[in-house]
C-alpha cells in the first residue's frame, strides 16, 4: 500500500521565510489550446521536500545522485504527538517514543508530531514548529538510517546544526510530511 504524505502545493502554501511564495500561471487553457498546462515557480524547499547532503555538505551527493532504493526501505515511526510548538525534541523524547538505534539502521525513521497538519497554511509553520535538539539529531545520525521523515522543520534556525549533523552523516531529510 502506498500513502501520500506530501503537503498540498498551491498558492496558499507557506514558503520558508525569505523564500518566494509559489506562483502558478496558466500557460495553456483547455478552451483555447485544447490542453491545460501551468508554469510553476517556487523554491525547491517549498512544501514537502527532500534535503540531500549537497544542501549543506560541500562534496555531498545531490538529489539526482541518490539511489532510488534509499526511499524504499522499512519504516520506523516514532509518535511524538505530545511535542509542544516551538519546543525542542531531545533524545529523552525520542527514547520515550521507542527510539531503538539498532532498529533504525538503513530504515526511514518517521518523526510524527502532527505539526504540519495543524500549521501548513499558517505563518506559524516555520518558527512555531517543534524541532530536534542537537542530542536527538546526533543520536539519529549515529543510528545510520537511510533517511528521516519529519512533519516539521528539523532545525529552529541558523546556523542549522541538525542539517549539518544529519546530512554530514548521509541521512537524507524528508521535511514537511503530513498524515
Amino acid at each position: 500500500m502506498l500513502v501520500d504524505l506530501s503537503m498540498p502545493l498551491s498558492p496558499k502554501t507557506v514558503p520558508v521565510p525569505g523564500h518566494p511564495e509559489p506562483t502558478f500561471v496558466p500557460l495553456h487553457l483547455l478552451e483555447r489550446d485544447g490542453l491545460r498546462n501551468t508554469v510553476m515557480s517556487l523554491s525547491l524547499h517549498t512544501a514537502t521536500h527532500i534535503d540531500a547532503p549537497s544542501h549543506f555538505v560541500a562534496d555531498g551527493a545531490a538529489i539526482d545522485e541518490i539511489a532510488i532504493d534509499r526511499f524504499h526501505r522499512p519504516g520506523v515511526r516514532l509518535d511524538l504527538t505530545g511535542s509542544q510548538p516551538g519546543a525542542a525534541i531531545g533524545l529523552a523524547e525520542l527514547d520515550a517514543a521507542g527510539f531503538e538505534p539498532t532498529g533504525c539502521r538503513g530504515a526511514i525513521v518517521m518523526l510524527a508530531t502532527g505539526w504540519t497538519d495543524r500549521a501548513f497554511e499558517t505563518p506559524q509553520l516555520y518558527g512555531g514548529n517543534p524541532y530536534l535538539a542537537l542530542d536527538a539529531a546526533e543520536a539519529i545520525a549515529s543510528a545510520a538510517p537511510s533517511a528521516i521523515g519529519l512533519d516539521f522543520a528539523v532545525d529552529h534556525g541558523k546556523p542549522f546544526p541538525n542539517h549539518t549533523v544529519l546530512l554530514g552523516a548521509d541521512v537524507l531529510l524528508i521535511e514537511n510530511l503530513m498524515r
